[in-house]
């Protein structure tokens, strides 16, 4: 097993001990995994490492001792149990946040805090885009660029993600942007991300009144719609959004940062008989 701090799901934690256990001379099951941590079912545990079932309060204390994990370990460990199975975002981020702090403390390093950082705050994405277009700017002044505006001191934390993460090349005018990516796929970027989607449905709004009609193009339909008609609309916007990337990807004169928000989602319960287009 890896230390705990670097771990971001505690199902992978109990999979690897017991992986760990198992290869032992002397052997390990998962029926003794968990009469070591009291559990009656000797499957519970093996559930539990599948996603099928959760831990309970006292279960994260059981599990947390069978691991051996003391201290800060410990702390961590639960924490971690409160990131994955929280309910809503904010206890989420509030687990997250623990985790992040024991984890500086043992210098131990969580993976895709970059990607969390990232995703977390709108105007990353915005700067990736905009630094390159103005070059030689200031930090003051890219700040003042971005809609709404941000102040320099936020600008240079953003311009140092960038570039650890290499996202920008830093060059002697300023900086160029580089092919490479963040993935999206962990369960720490996902929460990042929908925060973000959160802040840039904000900024939509704000857009009504405070961006000029002709700068801005905001529309929506109310659809009745299927099962497969909602696949297939789904896979529409997939399509879309690879032509609007290649199309971005070939304009050799970029004036200006745009965001495109594509929103879809339910405003009935599943089941429902209205149909037509409102």
């Amino acid at each position: 097993m890896n230390p705990v701090y670097t771990y971001t799901d505690y199902r992978k934690v109990i999979l690897d001990f017991y992986q760990g256990r198992k290869v032992l001379p002397a052997g390990f099951s998962w029926r003794e995994f968990a009469k070591v941590c009291g559990y009656a079912s000797p499957v519970y545990l093996k559930l539990v490492a599948e996603g099928k079932s959760a831990l309970s309060e006292i279960g994260v204390e059981r599990v947390a001792n069978a691991l051996g994990l003391t201290g800060r370990e410990s702390q961590y460990f639960r924490a971690l149990v409160r990131f994955n199975q929280g309910k809503s975002s904010a206890q989420k981020k509030l687990a997250l946040a623990e985790m992040r702090t024991l984890s500086d403390k043992a210098e131990v390093k969580i993976l895709d805090h970059d990607q969390y950082d990232y995703y977390g705050t709108w105007y990353n994405s915005a700067l990736r885009e905009l630094a390159p277009l103005l070059q030689g700017a200031s930090a003051e002044e890219l700040g003042q660029a971005l809609i709404p505006s941000q102040s320099a001191h936020k600008v240079r934390k953003s311009l140092d993600l960038l570039s650890r993460n290499g996202l920008l090349a830093g060059t002697e005018g300023g900086y160029t942007q580089t092919n490479k990516s963040i993935s999206t796929g962990s369960e720490v970027t996902s929460l990042a991300v929908r925060d973000m989607h959160r802040q840039m449905g904000e900024l939509g709004v704000a857009a009504l009144e405070n961006i000029p009609r002709e700068d801005r193009d905001i529309s929506g339909l109310t659809l009745g719609l299927s099962s497969e008609a909602y696949g297939r609309i789904v896979r529409e916007l997939a399509e879309f959004r690879r032509r609007v990337v290649s199309i971005a990807s070939e304009d050799s004169g970029v004036e200006r940062v745009y965001r495109l928000n594509l929103q879809m989602f339910p405003l009935s319960q599943n089941g429902s008989k209205t149909a037509g287009v409102a």
